[in-house]
This record gives C-alpha cells, sequence and structure tokens, in this order.
C-alpha cells in the first residue's frame, strides 16, 4: 500500500511516496526538477522583493564587490606581501597627514609592524566583502568596513572613504543584510544589532540601545576632533581639506546612530504590541461577539 506525502524542507523535493514492503517503511524523494526549482526561486526572489527597503540590495551588493575586489587587488600584489605597500602609503607625498597623534601611530607602530598590518587588512577587507555581499552577520561587516574607511580617512585619504561611509550607514540602519541574505533567514531571539540584521529594526538584545548610543558618542567625539583640526573653511576648500571631510562624515555617522538608537522599542513598548497582535484570534472574537 503506498502513502503520498509531501516534501517539508523548503520545497526543494516533489511529492515522496511511502511504501510499506514486508513491514519496512521506505521513504523515496525524488530532487525538483531544474524548471521546478528556477519557478521556486522566482518566487522566493519575488516575496523578499515586496519586503521593506529591498530596493537597497544592489547597493549592498555593489559595496561587497567593492571590498572583494579592494581584496583580489592587494593578494596579486606582491609589494602587500612584505609590507611594502603599508610603507609607501605611510610615506606617500599625496597624502595629506592633519592629525599629529595618528601620524605618531603610524610612524611608530604601523610601519614597524608594515607587513602584518598589510595581511591584517587584507583579511577585514576579505570578511567585509564576504560579509556583506552574503548578508551573513552584515551589521559586524559593515561596522568594519565603516572602522576601515574612517581610517583611511584619519590617514589622509578622503577619497573614495567619505562616499562608503555614508553608504554602509545607511545599509545598516535599514537592515539591508535581513533581505536577500542569510541574516533574514536566522530566527535566534538574542542577536545583537550590531552583528546581525534585522529588517523590522526592532531591539533584539538589551544592549543595542546601549551600543548604538555609544557608536554614535564615539563618532561625534571624531567629528569634534576633526573639525578642531581643519585648515580650510572656504566654500571651495572645505570639500578637499581631509579634516572637514572626515569631521562632515563622522558627524552624520554620529547623528545617524543616535537616531537608531532612539527608534529601538524599549520592553514597555515590545510587551504592548505582543498583546495588541489579535490577528490570530480574530475568529475567536468574532464567535464571543455573536454570543453576546
Amino acid at each position: 500500500m503506498a502513502k503520498t506525502t509531501h516534501g517539508t524542507w523548503a520545497n526543494w523535493t516533489r511529492d515522496t511516496e511511502t511504501n510499506v514492503r514486508v513491514g519496512q517503511r521506505v521513504t523515496i524523494r525524488q530532487p525538483l526538477s531544474l524548471r521546478a526549482l528556477a519557478r521556486t526561486s522566482w518566487i522566493g526572489f519575488q516575496r523578499e522583493a515586496r519586503r521593506p527597503n529591498a530596493y537597497l540590495v544592489p547597493l549592498r551588493w555593489f559595496i561587497g564587490i567593492g571590498w572583494l575586489r579592494a581584496t583580489a587587488e592587494k593578494l596579486v600584489d606582491p609589494a602587500w606581501h612584505n609590507g611594502e605597500a603599508v610603507r609607501a602609503f605611510v610615506g606617500s607625498a599625496n597624502r595629506v597627514g592633519v592629525f599629529p597623534e595618528f601620524e605618531t601611530f603610524l610612524h611608530s607602530l604601523v610601519v614597524p609592524a608594515a607587513p602584518l598590518v598589510a595581511w591584517v587588512l587584507i583579511a577585514l577587507q576579505l570578511y567585509c566583502g564576504a560579509g556583506i555581499l552574503l548578508g551573513r552577520s552584515t551589521n559586524a561587516a559593515l561596522l568594519t568596513g565603516i572602522g576601515l574607511n574612517l581610517t583611511f580617512m584619519l590617514g589622509g585619504v578622503p577619497n573614495p572613504s567619505a562616499f562608503y561611509v555614508l553608504i554602509q550607514l545607511v545599509l545598516f540602519c535599514a537592515g539591508a543584510g535581513a533581505i536577500m541574505g542569510y541574516d533574514g533567514r536566522v530566527t535566534a531571539p538574542n542577536r545583537s544589532l550590531l552583528i546581525a540584521a534585522r529588517s523590522d529594526n526592532k531591539a533584539s538584545h538589551p544592549s543595542d540601545r546601549w551600543w548604538l548610543g555609544g557608536l554614535a558618542s564615539l563618532l561625534l567625539s571624531i567629528s569634534a576632533y576633526s573639525f578642531a583640526h581643519g585648515r580650510d573653511f572656504s566654500p571651495a576648500g572645505s570639500v578637499t581639506d581631509s579634516a572637514l571631510v572626515l569631521g562632515t562624515v563622522a558627524g552624520l555617522g554620529g547623528l545617524i546612530f543616535f537616531i537608531s538608537a532612539l527608534r529601538l522599542p524599549t520592553a514597555f513598548e515590545l510587551d504592548l504590541s505582543g498583546e495588541l497582535d489579535l490577528s490570530g484570534r480574530l475568529p475567536e472574537l468574532e464567535d464571543v461577539r455573536r454570543r453576546a
């Protein structure tokens, strides 16, 4: 006797047939045809495309590919293998170093450890690219990328780091990694927003508000420090002054993180929203109304 059942894992199997032979149960699973697999993928893509902020996903892919391109560029360059590229960057005449404390850090710590710094930089860029592109621990990868870009700007290279910082800030706050990414498939209840993206922008960890507030304070402090070292405040010169560009970008980032912290719902609001969610009890409430 045969009984037809249905596949249960993400519809990646066709209907299965269970045959009982000599008291033994045998389950036969057949893989989806290529046409059925394409249809299932297209339906899933349409569902993801209808989610809020889905239009930012191509921008997330662009940034992820950009970090991977930077990684590949360094891997094929022998000057990055022995640290010569790091030393050349520190001593470059095109770099405008305007922060005395950071210049001391570069010459006293970075240059002596140039080979190690080069490989750490390559590893971090690879992590940023893979995480952002795949949507895996997206927010941690975005924060790492923002940190790298701010470091480049502290070193006197404002372009195109300022452009990348602003894009990554937008992707972080929009929860773009939870759309068409691995973060959207994970349902762990205690994920921090500093690690994984959430498209609903709800607090998943009690410390999220404090971490976001701390990041906002850090970026606003960097902004104040940068503006104090500005040299050319004229309309034409301010866009090329490394300190002023960094101060503007860091200030915007601090405000964005501050607003993000304020937007997180409190524990009371989360409990209240749960109490008011009556979508699953509508039939029961309708029955009570009729009896009344």
